[in-house]
């Protein structure tokens, strides 16, 4: 999700590339593709090739200032990036003193600063990066290097990942992510994985759940100058964009290998065995099984999946009164959600699974795994905390069905990465019967989303009633999960009947009956 009334343009401090896959060259073509708004500040003019960097000019800290000051005359950027700079402590002083000017002005927002701290370059020469970079990191939101470049940074090359993004978040950093493309510990993975070292924000709650984590991509056969400047370019773009940070690093990522296939040029380097390429920024990719995956560290995307499971109408109950009366008009799928269990919550889940059976009806649990595990449940729906401590491997094994809910693109990446029986999406409107912590999602974005990720039953919920079912399930989506328009006692069964009725109604113009 994109909240655009914060968006602003990206200011971008860096390098020209004269190839055009890297550098400023990288920026402008990210922005583009993404309508970001761009000013650009040239630290220096480079001439490349595909045997690599050949000649560089810097600009005097004079003409830096000149560009800077134009920029900000047009108002207050929503994100700047920094790429590779020169080894000029005149100019890195001043960078300095405008970051923090930047920082510290009346309006009291920080301005979110991505820095890409291009050591050196993978072929030709750059010149010899200065201890003084380093002086950045104070006033930088989100740095984007190499293991190599992280180790660099903080003086000491014998550091883990763990160790290095630690060191880097004791500057003031809030996020290191370090990418794992150059990495030749992973140069036999089927995986490209990067490093996610963030902290918890409660204002996304996701955020909470994994304040770090690790971000795969399948290997490409082919290597490319200036993936790494694909991919902080845009990280700015979206970041700049109002995108969620966690999002934003999902749709860089995306970007960035998207780059990377396109890119052109294979001539000979001069390098044995290789055939360097040059990146080509282009949109990011409709199909979601070309989207990143994510895990926690150490860990690697589920290679057994779920057994696939679209739950059509799909109903949330909480109690057995309840529940006996919309199995007697007929949904297709029972969600049993007891979010204050007491002592006879074990006894009652038995009982609600045992009528569920009678008539036909997929019972589901929410959140309680172990009970679902010990019942031989259809399924268990988790929410993104609950698949922090989940034994998704003994579910899997035990053929209970596994659905997660999901609110952000991060969501959706980390929810594939268990290949689960379903994913759903929420909360489209705003929910009736539960505290928002997302903003709604509208049928935009469930379209998009519901056709981007269709390789997977998916099904939604949020302040989904009969009269707005029909656009709901004209997206494709298969499914209509729902809870306030359902609920009620024995006395309400004509208009519970009149609403369940409209609900299938809709979903059956659109979805086919459920698996």
């Amino acid at each position: 999700m994109t909240d655009y009334s914060s968006a602003g343009y990206l200011l971008v401090i860096c390098a020209s590339d004269s190839r055009g896959g890297a550098g400023l060259q990288a920026a402008l073509a990210q922005a583009a593709i993404a309508g970001c708004e761009c000013r650009s500040v040239v630290v220096g003019v480079t001439a490349q090739s595909h045997q690599g960097v050949e000649f560089v000019s810097t600009v005097d800290a004079e003409t830096v200032k000149a560009q800077v000051d134009a920029a900000l005359r047009d108002g207050r950027p929503g994100a700047i990036l920094i790429g590779w700079l020169p080894p000029e402590p005149v100019l890195l002083r001043y960078l300095c003193e405008v970051l923090g000017h930047i920082d510290s002005d009346a309006s009291g927002e920080a301005i979110p600063v991505v820095w890409d701290p291009v050591v050196s370059a993978t072929l030709g020469n750059l010149p010899a990066a200065n201890s003084g970079l380093a002086d950045l990191l104070r006033h930088v939101s989100v740095v984007t290097p190499s293991l190599n470049e992280a180790r660099w940074l903080v003086a000491d090359y014998s550091l883990s990942a763990n160790e290095a993004a630690a060191a880097l978040q004791e500057t003031g950093v809030k996020t290191v992510i370090i990418t794992g493309g150059d990495n030749e510990q992973q140069q036999h993975s089927a995986w490209v994985t990067d490093l996610i070292f963030s902290c918890a924000d409660n204002d996304y709650p996701e955020s909470v759940a994994r304040p770090s984590f690790a971000l795969h991509q399948q290997r490409e056969a082919i290597q490319a100058h200036g993936t790494g400047s694909q991919f902080s370019a845009a990280l700015a773009v979206q970041i700049a964009r109002g995108t969620r940070l966690y999002d934003a690093i999902v749709l860089a990522a995306a970007a960035a290998r998207q780059a990377l296939i396109a890119s052109t040029g294979a001539q000979d380097s001069g390098v044995a065995g290789m055939a360097y390429r040059n990146c080509l920024a282009t949109p990011l990719p409709s199909n979601g099984e070309d989207w990143p995956l994510i895990s926690d560290i150490g860990t690697y995307p589920h290679t057994d999946a779920f057994e696939p499971y679209s739950p059509g109408l799909y109903a949330l109950s909480e109690s057995l009164e309840h529940l006996e009366m919309i199995l007697s008009i007929g949904v297709d799928t029972v969600q049993w959600r007891i979010k204050s269990p007491g002592p006879e919550y074990r006894s009652e889940t038995r009982q609600a699974m045992a009528m569920c059976r009678r008539h036909g009806v997929s019972f589901w649990l929410n959140d309680d795994w172990p009970l679902a595990l010990e019942l031989k449940t259809d399924g268990v729906h988790l929410g993104q905390e609950d698949l922090v401590c989940a034994d998704i491997d003994a579910l899997c094994a035990a053929g209970v069905g596994l659905g997660v809910s999901t609110h952000t693109e991060w969501e959706i990446a980390r929810a594939r990465a268990q290949k689960p029986s379903y994913i759903a999406f929420g909360p489209v409107f705003t929910p009736l019967s539960k505290r928002l912590r997302y903003q709604p999602l509208g049928v935009d974005c469930l379209d998009s989303w519901s056709k981007k990720y269709r390789a997977w039953p998916q099904t939604c919920i949020g302040g989904i009633v009969p009269e707005n079912a029909a656009r709901v399930a004209s997206t494709g989506v298969g499914s209509l999960a729902v809870v306030t328009c359902i609920a009620g006692e024995r006395n309400d069964e004509p208009l519970i009947r009149r609403n369940i009725a409209e609900l299938r109604a809709a979903l059956e113009m659109f979805s086919s009956a459920p698996k």
